[in-house]
């Protein structure tokens, strides 16, 4: 079966019986080389080639069917928050893009549950990224993932996180990271002026810029731009 010739229903049950190899790496591994490789598609394969030319090792597979496979990976993981790293790591680790796509997709819903496993995902595999796509992808779930913030202390390796992407010009990685800011600001004010602050100082790019101007917007002015003057001059509120 081909990637253009398989339908949703397909590819559920097929990563459903893959899913019964999570506790085994080895197996798991060559278990999902064989799905991927089912699923090959002539078009996705030239259109890898030519969009992400330094894409290394892929087998071909279109974009959609990768979100049905991290879909199902995804309600694994949310029922079986023990085995999500290792198993996350296993998929990672297979190297290839596809596989490193589905790791950043299954991050979404998983994550805002469980955000110390995913950071700690996350943080392991940055120095493995080697191309735009599969960088833009674990950067907009990974930044998702800071939601679980949204009620809980935040600790350094969020802006650790942010850090790393407050340059980003993507469109919808800014949108990303300026919500996530909002999201968690009602919990982490003063942290979350303190970032922001930091980032004013520094001669940000128009990209930090409007980020930074975005995720400001949920800071009490009365309680903290009193204090952060750098904010007050750069976006004076009426």
């Amino acid at each position: 079966m081909r990637g253009n010739n398989v339908d949703k229903s397909q590819i559920q049950k097929g990563t459903k019986e893959l899913l019964e190899k999570a506790e085994k790496p080895k197996e798991f591994t060559r278990g999902l080389e064989e799905l991927l490789k089912s699923l090959v598609d002539e078009k996705a394969t030239k259109n890898y080639q030519r969009i992400i030319p330094d894409t290394g090792k892929f087998f071909g597979v279109p974009l959609p069917i990768l979100r049905v496979i991290a879909a199902e990976i995804g309600k694994f993981i949310q029922k079986e928050p023990t085995e999500a790293k290792l198993l996350l790591e296993t998929i990672w680790n297979e190297g290839s893009f596809e596989a490193r796509q589905i790791a950043g997709k299954c991050l979404e819903k998983f994550c805002q549950k469980n955000p110390e496993i995913c950071l700690d995902f996350v943080s392991s595999v940055l120095h493995d990224l080697d191309n735009w796509a599969v960088c833009d992808n674990l950067a907009m779930f990974g930044v998702v993932t800071l939601r679980g913030y949204k009620k809980v202390q935040t600790t350094n390796e969020v802006f650790e996180i942010l850090d790393l992407v407050m340059e980003d010009n993507e469109k919808e990685i800014k949108r990303a990271v300026s919500w996530i800011l909002r999201e968690i600001t009602k919990r982490n004010p003063d942290e979350v002026a303190e970032f922001l602050t930091g980032w004013a100082k520094a001669n940000p790019g128009k990209d930090a810029m409007w980020i930074i101007k975005e995720g400001m917007k949920k800071l009490p002015k009365e309680k903290h731009l009193i204090n952060f003057p750098e904010l007050e001059r750069l976006f004076p509120r009426s």
